[in-house]
């Protein structure tokens, strides 16, 4: 493997050693201010947003604001190649209202610089539907 592939690795495997933990110290400072995120499918959680504060303020701060605990989100693959790191995971979560929310998630990241640039999230999306409602 090359060192760009090695690198981007581990910075990912890092952040996601940390969100195993419900710790997101290593993971949220990846974030290049040009990120783009998407959400594949068709539920109230699937969006495309451009920028770090559209992804603040559409995906992340309404999907942890459900939570009544941390949410830990375990990698179980992670595969790298150059820029591109794709992510198998399994989320563990409850909200507030005493529903689970352990999803399966597939990430692909792209990075750039050491940054991530964009990212696309496969995921059940009937469940989050059903256990997280709407994301407005």
């Amino acid at each position: 493997m090359d060192d760009l592939t090695e690198k981007n690795r581990a910075l990912i495997t890092s952040a996601f050693d940390g969100l195993a933990k419900g710790d997101p110290s290593n993971f949220m400072p990846l974030f290049d201010d040009r990120i783009e995120w998407q959400v594949m499918g068709s539920s109230a959680w699937s969006k495309h947003a451009k920028g770090l504060d559209a992804v603040t303020r559409e995906l992340v701060g309404p999907l942890f604001a459900r939570f009544a605990g941390p949410y830990l989100t375990a990698a179980e693959l992670i595969v790298a190649d150059g820029q591109h790191v794709a992510v198998q995971a399994k989320g563990n979560a409850e909200t507030h209202e005493g529903e689970r929310y352990d999803n399966d998630y597939c990430f692909i990241f792209t990075l750039r610089n050491g940054k991530i640039v964009k990212v696309v999230e496969y995921m059940d999306t009937i469940l989050a539907d059903q256990a997280l409602g709407t994301n407005n």
